[in-house]
């Protein structure tokens, strides 16, 4: 039995030994540290996501949703990193639901910015037209990769009725 456990034990090193470089060739990812500042106001909803940690890639990643009357919204993101990075991208979702606090959310659109060899990538959807009594959100994936290091957060505002 004692022999059996030891020859399990050697495969299982031998085994995770052969394994590691594998990881260690795929691409890093890591989600610092940072903190979400929300902004409320009649006409709009922000939510700006600030890194805290230092010598890090991303710095901040912003997604807002401004109610331009009863059925127009527009929707605006944006990623900043701390230094020219070799790529800086960010996402911004609108959704609706029937109810704020336990509607279930469906995509209606999204718009996509990249950059490269630059430190901010931003993106804007327009006036977008929305349905009257809905609320509607805007969430945001934000990352920015440099020497095969990916650095990644996401915001979500809170809902606005749009009515």
């Amino acid at each position: 039995m004692l022999k059996r456990a030891v020859m399990l034990a050697v495969a299982g090193i031998l085994t995770l030994g052969n394994s590691l470089p594998v990881l260690a060739a795929e691409e890093e990812v890591v989600e610092p540290a940072g903190y979400h500042v929300y902004d409320s106001t009649e006409d709009s909803e922000t939510d700006t996501w600030y890194g805290i940690a230092r010598g890090t890639y991303l710095k901040s990643g912003k997604s807002s949703l401004t109610k331009e009357d009863s059925t127009h919204a527009s929707c605006s993101g944006n990623t900043l990193a701390h230094v020219k990075a070799d790529r800086v991208y960010v996402r911004i979702y609108l959704d609706k639901s029937d109810t704020a606090a336990y509607g279930s959310w469906g995509t209606v659109n999204y718009w996509t910015g990249t950059a490269a060899d630059a430190s901010m990538a931003t993106v804007y959807s327009g006036s977008y037209k929305v349905t009257k009594n809905k609320y509607y959100r805007v969430t945001g994936a934000h990352s920015v990769t440099e020497n095969g290091t990916t650095e990644s957060t996401d915001t979500s505002t809170n809902a606005k009725l749009f009515n």
